[in-house]
């Protein structure tokens, strides 16, 4: 259910002189925009006139726009070119161009080893599996490149093919034409841990996230989940919509995203009555940005699950994706939020959890690469210890 709450002006003349200055702002607005409009043009025809060496005026024009944004001073805002424009698309709906594949340097096999294959991939459709040595690209050798250098030869657009030389788990040499194509990345991954809590990693709130989360929430319940640990560490946020369709799943009634926009107008989305009736632990880190620290700050306000981890960085803006004229877009900051009850992220400094824990720099970098066994992970300890010891109180 989508509520929308307007804030009243307090009276007709506060209105009337309201809107007479930002008039009068946005006819100085736009007669400064034209002057610099104007002065950039110049600039542009100095430097073809004047200079002695090679230039792109795409190039310039695409780093002027870059530094227009950034002169705001705001993190969250920036300008994207059109090739930018066309890759956040595609991420923003969890998905990328390429055959599916993640991969690390095999210095030793002069290649990438391929760690995991994505379901339903060029790659899986090839018969690629973990394990396989990726050694050359349409007859490029790949040994003594770096990492970045071998990813640059992986990529190609949608619909192009390319000859993957490997070396097979079983020593052999073979080389498989796989054609680029779209893969959808899940960004929820779950699993039943011991004594029946039901584990969900949130990677981030794009698009697809909620079906995930709901559908992964849904058979762990179906197994018996006495209890949830939600981990959204290193997730960088998304979108409002996906993050606000899970708080919808879990919780009553009540107001679950409170935002204003330029003018002061406020707008509140709300839950329907239904909620899921088991304890919960959300891990966060200093990582977890945006929608990830809202999402565990509101199931904490709402007394629905507590937090584990490390303070997080905190945001209070939301950002809205505006396409430009010449195929790029502007990501601009356009709102402000709250929680339910009304705490600025940003200003309190992020979020504080009730348990702070924070991983050692080893242990954080086993994690971010995937080879820290739940059973070495401090965090996840802690708030399987903690839900446990819910459910067992709840008894």
């Amino acid at each position: 259910m989508l509520t929308l709450a307007l804030m009243l002006l307090a009276s007709a003349l506060t209105y009337y002189l309201s809107a007479a200055n930002y008039g009068t702002l946005f006819t100085q607005s736009r007669k400064t925009n034209a002057a610099a409009g104007r002065e950039f043009s110049v600039l542009l025809e100095r430097i073809d006139k004047y200079y002695i060496g090679e230039f792109d005026a795409a190039e310039v024009s695409a780093a002027a726009m870059h530094a227009a944004v950034e002169a705001l001073g705001d993190r969250w805002s920036y300008y994207m070119t059109p090739e930018e424009f066309a890759e956040f698309l595609d991420s923003a709906e969890n998905q990328f161009a390429g055959i599916g594949v993640g991969v690390v340097v095999n210095e030793d096999a002069g290649g990438m080893e391929v760690m995991y294959v994505y379901r339903d991939s060029p790659a899986e459709k090839a018969g690629i599996d973990p394990g396989d040595v990726i050694i050359g690209i349409d007859g490029k050798k790949l040994a003594g490149l770096g990492l970045d250098e071998m990813r640059e030869f992986l990529m190609r657009p949608i619909g192009e093919t390319a000859d993957i030389e490997l070396i097979r788990l079983r020593g052999v040499t073979q080389t498989i034409q796989v054609v680029y194509g779209k893969i959808f990345s899940s960004p929820i991954s779950h699993e039943m841990l011991e004594n029946k809590i039901g584990y969900i990693s949130i990677g981030n709130f794009d698009g697809g996230a909620a079906d995930g989360f709901i559908d992964a929430a849904g058979q762990l319940l179906r197994q018996g989940a006495r209890a949830f640990v939600f981990d959204v560490r290193n997730n960088g946020g998304g979108s409002v919509n996906e993050m606000t369709r899970m708080l919808d799943y879990l919780l009553p009634e009540g107001e679950i995203f409170i935002s204003s926009d330029k003018s002061g107008r406020e707008s509140i989305i709300t839950s329907d009555p239904d909620k899921i009736d088991v304890p919960a632990i959300v891990i966060v880190n200093r990582y977890s940005f945006s929608a990830a620290e809202y999402f565990a700050a509101t199931l904490r306000e709402y007394g629905y699950a507590e937090i584990v981890g490390e303070q997080t960085t905190g945001k209070s803006r939301s950002q809205i994706t505006e396409p430009l004229p010449g195929g790029g877009a502007l990501h601009i900051s356009s709102g402000q939020y709250m929680t339910k009850n009304r705490v600025d992220l940003y200003e309190a400094g992020g979020l504080t959890p009730d348990y702070p824990l924070v991983l050692s720099d080893d242990e954080f970098m086993m994690y971010v690469s995937g080879n820290l066994a739940p059973n070495d992970d401090p965090q996840l300890q802690l708030a399987l210890s903690l839900v446990q010891d819910g459910v067992t109180a709840s008894r």
